[in-house]
């Protein structure tokens, strides 16, 4: 299974001010085991993020997207 990074888009950084807007965060599991993307009541689709310290959510289109040491070019969700 892939792994990936995710940052945070230049027009969302405001609303996350515990992330560092340049930096690329590890892709974790919602929960352990889970392979596929859901969604929440709201309908929206969710990334857990591991920091230095903790875990955080984050709304998956407010982020950029890569494999896990891939080259500098992003793909978006």
């Amino acid at each position: 299974m892939a792994r990936y990074e995710a940052r945070i888009k230049d027009q969302h950084r405001r609303e996350y001010p515990e992330l560092k807007w340049n930096a690329w965060y590890e892709v974790k599991p919602l929960w352990p085991g889970m392979r596929k993307r859901t969604t929440n009541l709201a309908g929206e689709r969710l990334t857990r993020l591991k920091t230095a310290h903790d875990f955080i959510m984050v709304r998956a289109e407010h982020l950029e997207f890569r494999e896990l040491g891939a080259p500098e070019k992003a793909a978006t969700a």
